[in-house]
């Protein structure tokens, strides 16, 4: 009978324990947003928006004043959160009250910002076997993660070679431990200065020859036109002729003594050209009354100066 008494007390005291313990039984219907996600840091959340309906009234941005919920002769006190409690990732509990009663939903808070690649420059040139690693030219980072639990991978790396000339693309692309990517287009560019400085120097031997193989060649058709101008002169007899003849030479022809050996000249300097020298030169011949010759005249490099008229 003793044991029944004490058994008896002790269930009267679990009872009216657990009677002290037990919330404010919940009175409303409280329907809220499905999934509700949080952006890592976020300082302009306001949880009222997570509630769509509160019994049978919809929930919308007239009802909100602040961080409560005005509906029919309803006041629900939505949680204010701070910027400490939205840094961490993970599930978070948000408390609503409407007087002593209590609403709880469940928040997550996501990371959903990309990492950041910086790069000293979008393109980077090094001279052959000079680049480093190519770790070395760039770095990482992260609105959540350290560096160093950032994964990124080089795009088109397996096909870059310090030691060869060339322009490489590469793509850098890194991943948070959230999953968000961000990528970054980079190109390296291997050059060989020395290489490209004897290469130059021998184009430009090259033109040099090409333009020493035309002067040439302009030479060659100077002393052909000048020989074709002379060649009527070998046919003339060097006795004068009594018809009258005309020179170009700017001044008029005189007759020398024809015991005095005279010497005349007809410069391209002077106005003459490779037509003009020769019959200027022939014209004066004649008209001299002497024998004599009209000579093509050149310079030390076999240039082509004009016609050299000498009279015996």
């Amino acid at each position: 009978m003793k044991k029944l008494e004490r058994l008896c007390c002790v269930l009267m005291m679990f009872l009216t324990l657990v009677g002290c313990s037990s919330s404010t039984p919940q009175t409303h219907d409280v329907i809220f947003q499905d999934s509700i996600r949080i952006d890592l840091g976020d300082e302009n959340v306001n949880t009222a928006e997570y509630v769509k309906r509160i019994d049978s009234y919809p929930i919308s941005g007239s009802s909100i004043d602040g961080n409560k919920i005005h509906v029919s002769n309803i006041t629900m006190v939505c949680p204010s959160l701070k910027k400490g409690d939205l840094e961490k990732l993970g599930k978070q509990e948000l408390i609503y009250t409407i007087g002593d009663e209590k609403y709880t939903v469940e928040a997550n808070i996501v990371d959903s910002v990309k990492p950041v690649i910086n790069v000293k420059d979008d393109s980077l040139t090094f001279e052959v076997g000079e680049m480093k690693g190519i770790n070395n030219y760039y770095s990482v980072s992260d609105n959540y993660d350290a560096s160093k639990n950032i994964k990124v991978k080089v795009k088109n790396i397996d096909k870059l070679n310090k030691n060869k000339t060339g322009t490489y693309k590469l793509v850098i692309k890194a991943w948070d431990t959230s999953g968000n990517t961000a990528s970054k287009k980079l190109t390296v560019i291997i050059k060989d200065t020395k290489k490209e400085q004897e290469e130059k120097q021998k184009e430009e031997e090259r033109k040099k020859e090409e333009e020493k193989k035309k002067a040439e060649e302009r030479q060659q058709q100077q002393q052909q036109s000048a020989q074709q101008s002379q060649a009527p002169s070998t046919n003339t007899n060097n006795s004068v002729s009594n018809s009258p003849a005309t020179s170009n030479s700017s001044s008029p022809t005189q007759q020398p003594s024809s015991s005095t050996p005279v010497t005349r000249d007809y410069l391209f300097s002077q106005g003459y050209d490779m037509s003009s020298a020769p019959s200027a030169c022939q014209s004066a011949l004649m008209a001299s009354g002497r024998s004599g010759s009209c000579t093509p005249l050149q310079d030390s490099n076999g240039i082509y100066l004009g016609m050299r008229l000498v009279l015996n």
